[in-house]
């Protein structure tokens, strides 16, 4: 499996526990159940995502539209009745001239641009690092990623302890699958004080990465040696918390952006609108 180098570290880790320990049908039924858990919790974040996406394009568009369409003929109607519109107006038909002239040079800029912007974030370690960084900063994200890092990790590291994976290799490969380079460097300051012999929810509570409950459940599960059962219960808690936090998170955003995008149409309308009046209120 490791020589064919479609799998993670943490796959690779954990046959080669369950090899060891004579357990490689129960750790292939956990890894199972760990991917099926994971593909899950991918689908609840896309599903998250999807319609704020569709949203933000059908507004681009529908600016587009404006832009190209709409504001010209506004432009037309205010030079042939010798208008003077206010800033804002004059702001709006600046741009559409510019997106109107120079359409081709924006779209490919655009394109590149994000598609370099995915390249670095992919493939250059300081641009990975900053994201990273920016996915633990940001307020209400960091709420969400701090719950999500929580359930993987305990998830991962019920497999392993479970599988009888020494606690240090264990904490290591864990805090690998999470995927988060920031986070991994904070766990290392745990895994160098285990090494030193504290114990194992103090020297975890050191990364300030997890919550007092979480340090709380992993003391519970140290004092009372039942580690493993700890940990699965604590895993079933955040997920459902993080389900929880997830369906929140659906129904406030969905309104949040419409209110955002009906401004914007807004402001175009009363942009092109004012002038208008003012001309009727002119001859009147």
């Amino acid at each position: 499996f490791e020589k064919t180098n479609l799998f993670s570290s943490f796959f690779v880790n954990m046959l080669q526990a369950g090899e060891l320990s004579g357990n490689l049908d129960k750790i292939m039924n956990d890894l199972a159940k760990y991917y099926d858990s994971e593909e899950r919790l991918k689908s609840k974040i896309i599903s998250i995502s999807i319609y704020p996406i569709i949203l933000i394009i059908m507004s681009m568009v529908s600016g587009f539209f404006i832009l190209v369409f709409i504001i010209p003929n506004f432009e037309m109607i205010f030079e042939a009745n010798g208008i003077n519109p206010p800033l804002l107006t004059k702001i709006l038909i600046g741009i559409s001239v510019f997106v109107r002239e120079k359409y081709l040079y924006i779209f490919f800029i655009s394109l590149i641009s994000i598609l370099l912007v995915c390249y670095l974030i992919k493939y250059n370690p300081k641009v990975k690092y900053i994201k990273d960084k920016l996915k633990l900063k940001i307020p209400f994200i960091n709420q969400m990623m701090i719950l999500v890092i929580t359930t993987r990790f305990c998830r991962t590291l019920n497999i392993l302890v479970e599988s009888g994976v020494q606690i240090v290799d264990a904490i290591d490969i864990s805090s690998r699958a999470l995927d988060n380079i920031i986070v991994y460097e904070k766990l290392s300051i745990s895994r160098e004080h285990i090494r030193r012999g504290n114990e194992i929810s103090y020297s975890i509570s050191k990364s300030e990465v997890f919550s007092n409950s979480f340090i709380s459940m992993l003391r519970i599960g140290v004092e009372s040696g039942s580690l493993d059962e700890t940990l699965s219960v604590t895993n079933d808690f955040y997920s459902e918390e993080l389900n929880i936090k997830i369906e929140k998170a659906m129904k406030s955003v969905e309104p949040i952006i419409t209110l955002v995008i009906g401004l914007i149409i807004g402001l175009f309308i009363i942009a092109m609108v004012i002038p208008m009046f003012d001309a009727i209120n002119s001859i009147q």
